[in-house]
């Protein structure tokens, strides 16, 4: 990611973020559609869960500007992950389920600068859980 992308997903945060409730509702719907086998992964206080969705998806953005720190935060989520087993291909689904997440909530609340700056900061994320913890 560029310096301009990282400042605009961190500018553009907090709109986001005030539509977290939505937005995690509207990942793991499509991340149910994209992967149905994962829906056996979230048992238990599922609420809790899209909570530390949203928590983990604000220490990424928090944590982007500082590229050691982010590296960290990466390998820390890949080895939280990797008991999972998830393959290039399940990460590129969920990478598309929170951009289509993101889309389905923000609509036109991100220009299409942001909207790119986002794509690839979910795919980097993606990336990074798919690099050996």
């Amino acid at each position: 990611m560029t310096d301009d992308q990282i400042r605009l997903v961190q500018s553009s945060f907090a709109r986001v973020f005030a539509r977290k409730a939505d937005l995690t509702e509207r990942f793991y719907l499509h991340l149910f559609q994209e992967l149905p086998e994962s829906r056996r992964l979230f048992k238990g206080d599922f609420p809790a869960q899209k909570e530390m969705f949203a928590s983990m998806l604000a220490a990424t953005v928090r944590g982007m500007s500082d590229a050691k720190n982010f590296r960290a935060l990466g390998r820390s989520l890949a080895r939280s992950h990797a008991r999972f087993n998830l393959n290039h291909a399940d990460l590129k689904k969920a990478a598309r389920a929170l951009q289509t997440a993101l889309s389905d909530v923000m609509g036109d609340g991100l220009s299409p600068e942001e909207t790119t700056a986002w794509n690839e900061a979910v795919a980097q994320l993606m990336e990074m859980l798919a690099a050996p913890a």
